[in-house]
């Protein structure tokens, strides 16, 4: 499942230093950890990050379960990083001020013809592991010195995690009843991805989840068939998806599609079934997507449409 989370929603990141004490954290996309942005770099909307334009810098955060610091630390090593392009010069053990351990790598990777300075910091908070990604263009060194960089990336705080009402309200869409059903991840502010179960963390292998995301515009009535088709491809999670039926139907009074298919647990190989509606609007549709194991979907299919019925955009 924590393949799935990264791929519901997705990118790299890095760091930075000391802080002021009148400077105040922000936390870009609502999330858990906040830092203190260099000057001159601005909230990217929808993305947990900061970003100038103009000297093409970035700061990206990637919030991940606690568990998931000592997995990467086995991992975290500038060898592992070269593969991938990414030159380290310089590796430090960090104390942040609210006493969390973190690890700072610092160098450059190139792109093409261009190399970029790049700083990716590793911290372990009570409830999140945050990786903190910071890079841009050697010209833009002026503007940003290695001492504001490293100053931001000491900045960086943790608030407590959002209660399940909280990540809910922030959605384009209610749910009437959630139906068993917990929030795991909420994904760009668009989209929620939802569990049984009682794991605390994405490895939540084997069990049923529900994925709901809303999207704007109005589809017309002869592409919501290949628009639904184009959707069930992309089931994050799973294998070797076979559509074995669908058609449209009705859903909360307004027109729908669905599709139900095969496919196969993309860590585990295991046999389990989709379900996939669209409800169209007239100015955007919801997205539903059940995912079971195939042995327990006949169980679970009735909790997925209750829980499909009940969703409504704001």
């Amino acid at each position: 499942m924590r393949r799935l989370i990264c791929a519901l929603a997705a990118s790299l990141m890095l760091l930075a230093a000391p802080l002021a004490a009148t400077a105040q954290a922000l936390f870009p996309n609502e999330g858990v950890v906040g830092i203190v942005p260099p000057a001159g770099m601005v909230e990217i909307p929808g993305v947990a990050g900061f970003e100038d334009r103009d000297a093409k810098a970035a700061i990206l955060i990637l919030e991940m379960p606690s568990a998931a610091y000592a997995d990467i630390m086995r991992t975290f090593e500038p060898e592992a990083l070269q593969s991938k392009g990414v030159t380290i010069e310089q590796r430090r053990d960090l104390e942040l001020a609210g006493g969390e351990k973190a690890v700072l790598l610092t160098g450059y990777q190139s792109v093409g013809p261009v190399a970029l300075k790049k700083w990716i910091l590793l911290v372990g908070g009570k409830d999140v592991t945050a990786m903190v990604t910071v890079q841009f263009p050697e010209a833009a060194s002026a503007r940003y010195s290695d001492e504001a960089v490293e100053t931001a990336l000491r900045s960086i705080v943790f608030r407590a995690p959002p209660t399940q009402d909280e990540l809910l309200a922030r959605l384009p869409f209610t749910i009437g009843d959630l139906e068993g059903y917990r929030v795991l991840k909420v994904l760009g502010g668009s989209a929620v991805l939802l569990t049984k179960g009682d794991a605390k963390g994405p490895d939540v292998a084997g069990q049923p989840y529900f994925i709901i995301s809303a999207a704007r515009g109005e589809i017309r009535e002869d592409d919501r068939e290949s628009l639904a088709k184009r959707a069930i491809a992309s089931v994050p999670g799973v294998k070797e998806l076979r559509v074995e039926r669908g058609g449209p139907l009705r859903i909360g009074g307004q027109p729908g599609f669905e599709l139900m298919g095969k496919a196969q647990d993309q860590q585990s190989g295991k046999p389990v079934k989709v379900a996939q509606w669209l409800r169209f609007g007239r100015t955007g549709y919801l997205r539903m997507v059940g995912v079971a194991p195939e042995e327990t979907f006949g169980a679970e299919f009735d909790g997925m449409r209750a829980l499909r019925d009940g969703i409504d955009l704001r």
